[in-house]
């Protein structure tokens, strides 16, 4: 059977196949993401994320997994039911930009360590990433902080 066409929804499946491909992240593991952004239900199992994106059963589970363990989707199970259903992590941007900012505090760490060496002769495009990634590591958790408090309020007010 065809999938059905799903204007806008196909946009954002496509459009984050694309994000993620620039990321360097598999491009169907975007699209996955993307389909699980807007699916309804919100849990979806492999087979209807196959059916309902065109991305083969192979390509879903390599992009199932890879998703969960880059904590941007969560794996549920229903009593009774032998499949796997997936959703999206509700918390997952917030965590993704501060893994992302983790990783760039090791390049500081190091670039902290090769000033200190003294070998350098120009030191600016370190010294500026060192600058940057402190003013983030100040600034990250009071981020994190309004996205929740943000968050709440919206879940208040529906």
């Amino acid at each position: 059977m065809a999938r059905e066409q799903r204007p806008g929804s196909d946009e954002i499946v496509e459009q984050m196949g694309l994000w993620f491909s620039g990321l360097g992240v598999q491009r169907s593991a975007g699209q996955l993401f993307g389909y699980l952004m807007v699916c309804d239900p919100a849990e979806q199992s492999a087979a209807d994320i196959s059916h309902n994106t065109g991305l083969s059963p192979a390509s879903v589970s390599s992009g199932t997994r890879l998703l969960v363990q880059m904590n941007a989707v969560e794996q549920r199970h229903r009593v009774g039911d032998r499949k796997t259903y997936y959703r999206l992590r509700s918390d997952f941007w917030i965590d993704m930009a501060a893994s992302k900012m983790r990783g760039f505090e090791h390049l500081t760490v190091v670039g902290q360590s090769v000033r200190a060496g003294g070998g350098l002769t120009r030191t600016e495009g370190v010294d500026e990433m060192i600058e940057f990634a402190e003013f983030w590591q100040e600034e990250m958790p009071k981020l994190a902080e309004r996205w929740e408090q943000r968050r709440k309020s919206q879940e208040e007010e529906a």
